[in-house]
Formats: structure tokens, C-alpha cells, sequence
């Protein structure tokens, strides 16, 4: 009696792409996370409540935040009157229709308010909102 061997079949390896695509829907889920994150960063900013009022738009504002202790930030960036000023000439030389969302907290000092308001008109940029609380979410 003769028996035939087969040959024993190449050995397929392990198979990487389900592997492959968890790792990308990772990849991609944590990059929407980040921005996402990114937008709110300053959770230390009481923003002061108002009755009237709409929520803002989906275009692209840059955002000045105005805090209590009277330091300025840009886009989540410290920064001084003087750079501001800068900041937004630039804006406003690549953009004239630039919007600009004013954030600042209930109890920050006047004068540090104005000045940003100032470097604002200084650029000769037109679209300004501040931010507030709806009523109904006072702290």
C-alpha cells in the first residue's frame, strides 16, 4: 500500500489587517478628540450670564479670553496687550471680514476689557460677540 504525502500547505501568517483598522479608527478618534478638547481649555473662565442673546456661529472666530487676574489670551495662548494688537492687524490684513469672540470672566477688571476692545477697533475689525452664560445656567 503506498500512500502519498501532500505537502504540507504554506502557512498563512497572521492576518493584520483587522489590526490595522482598530489601530486607524483609534488614530482617528483620538485626532477629533483633541480638537474637540482643544476649543474649551480655559475651564477657569466664569463667564458672566445674560438674558438675551444667540449662539454663536460655526465660522472661525479668533477668541480672546480675558480673565480674572487681568492676563489676555489668544487662542489659548497667553499673551500681552501689545502682541494682541499685533495679532489682530495680521487678522485683520488676511481677513477684513475676521470675527472675533471677546470671552471674558464676570469679575476681570474693566480696563483690561477695554484695552482688548481697543486693540480690536485698532485693527479695524468689525465682527465682535461676547460670550455669556444663558440665565438659566448661572453658578
Amino acid at each position: 500500500m503506498r500512500l502519498e504525502l501532500e505537502e504540507p500547505e504554506e502557512d498563512p501568517g497572521l492576518n493584520l489587517v483587522p489590526m490595522i483598522d482598530t489601530v486607524f479608527n483609534l488614530l482617528v478618534f483620538f485626532l477629533v478628540a483633541t480638537t474637540f478638547a482643544s476649543q474649551e481649555v480655559e475651564l477657569d473662565l466664569k463667564l458672566p450670564a445674560a438674558k438675551s442673546g444667540q449662539q454663536g456661529k460655526g465660522n472661525h472666530q479668533l477668541v480672546i479670553s480675558v480673565f480674572a487676574d487681568g492676563h489676555i489670551s489668544l487662542e489659548g495662548r497667553q499673551v500681552t496687550i501689545e502682541a494682541l494688537r499685533q495679532k489682530l492687524q495680521a487678522a485683520a490684513v488676511r481677513d477684513k471680514e475676521q470675527a472675533v469672540l471677546v470671552r471674558g470672566d464676570k469679575v476681570a477688571h474693566f480696563g483690561v476689557g477695554l484695552q482688548v476692545l481697543d486693540a480690536i477697533r485698532l485693527a479695524k475689525l468689525s465682527k465682535v460677540d461676547f460670550a455669556a452664560l444663558p440665565e438659566s445656567e448661572r453658578n
